[in-house]
C-alpha cells in the first residue's frame, strides 16, 4: 500500500505566531481512515484560553462531532490523542497524552490518561492533538516525522503485542528510546475485546472504556512518532522552570506532596 501524505489545509489560515499563547502549536491533525485524507487544522487562541487542551479539547471535539446515535464502533466515531500545555517544556510529567472517545466498554464518552513522552514528540511535531475518524480498509499505522505525516501498512505487524510493535517500528525506522514515541494496540484491540487498552513507550497505559477496542476498530494498529524539531515555548519559560523545579523540590522533601 502507499503511504498517504499530509494534505493542505481546508480550513481558515493559522493564527500568527505571536497571537498562539505560550505551550501551543496552534494546530490540529486530523486523520480520516476511510478516505485517507490527512489535513492540519487550526484551532483560535480563544479555544485554547477555553478548553485548554488535553480532556476540554477533546471533550469539545466529541461533543461537537459525534452525534447521540453514534456508537463506539462506529466510523464517525472520533479517537482524539491530545495533549496539553505544558507538554514538551521542562516540566516533570507532563509528557504523555490524553485519549477522548465514546467508549468500547459503555458506549460512552470517555478520558483516559497515559505518560511516557507521546506528548512531547506530537508538539515537537507542531500538533497539539491528533483527531482520527473512519475505519481503515486495511491495517494501518499513522507515521509522523516533523511535516512528514502518513498512513503506512502495519499488516506485518498483527499479532504483536505491543511492545513487540514498538520494537518491531523501532528496528524499521532504525530509531530507539526517545528518538520514537509509539503508542499501540495488541491482539486484544485487534479483536475489539471491550476493556482492550492503548499502550506506548514501553509500558504506559490509556486503560479505561475500551479504548483500544475503538481504536481496533479502526483498523488503526498504532500511531508513531519521530521526536520532532520545532520549538515550544512558554509565555513565562523563567516563572516554568522556577515553579517546576518548586514542585519537584517538594516531592523530594515533603512526604505528604
Amino acid at each position: 500500500m502507499s503511504p498517504t501524505a499530509l494534505a493542505s489545509p481546508e480550513t481558515a489560515r493559522r493564527p500568527h505566531a505571536e497571537t498562539i499563547p505560550g505551550g501551543y502549536t496552534g494546530t490540529l491533525l486530523r486523520v480520516n481512515l476511510t478516505t485517507g485524507k490527512i489535513w492540519a487544522q487550526p484551532w483560535t487562541p480563544e479555544e485554547m484560553r477555553f478548553y485548554v487542551g488535553g480532556v476540554g479539547l477533546g471533550a469539545k471535539i466529541l461533543y461537537d462531532e459525534v452525534g447521540p446515535r453514534v456508537g463506539w464502533d462506529h466510523p464517525d466515531n472520533r479517537l482524539i490523542l491530545a495533549t496539553g500545555p505544558l507538554a514538551g517544556l521542562p516540566v516533570w510529567g507532563t509528557g504523555g497524552l490524553t485519549v477522548v472517545t465514546r467508549g468500547a466498554l459503555t458506549n460512552g464518552a470517555t478520558s483516559t490518561q497515559a505518560n511516557g513522552f507521546f506528548g512531547a514528540s506530537l508538539k515537537f511535531s507542531g500538533y497539539d492533538a491528533i483527531v482520527i475518524q473512519g475505519q481503515a480498509k486495511n491495517w494501518v499505522y499513522l507515521y509522523i516525522n516533523d511535516d512528514v505525516v502518513e498512513l503506512r501498512d502495519a499488516r506485518h505487524l498483527l499479532g504483536k503485542d505491543t511492545w513487540e510493535t514498538q520494537d518491531a517500528l523501532s528496528a524499521e525506522h532504525g530509531l530507539s528510546g526517545h528518538q520514537m514515541s509509539v503508542y499501540s494496540i495488541g491482539p486484544a484491540g485487534e479483536h475489539l475485546v471491550r476493556f482492550a487498552a492503548i499502550q506506548g513507550d514501553y509500558g504506559h497505559v490509556a486503560s479505561k472504556n475500551g479504548c483500544g477496542a475503538v481504536m481496533g476498530k479502526k483498523r488503526l494498529k498504532a500511531v508513531c512518532i519521530v521526536r520532532g524539531t520545532q520549538a515550544v515555548a512558554a509565555a513565562d519559560p523563567r516563572g516554568v522552570i522556577q515553579a517546576a523545579d518548586d514542585i519537584a523540590h517538594d516531592l523530594k522533601t515533603d512526604p505528604s506532596a
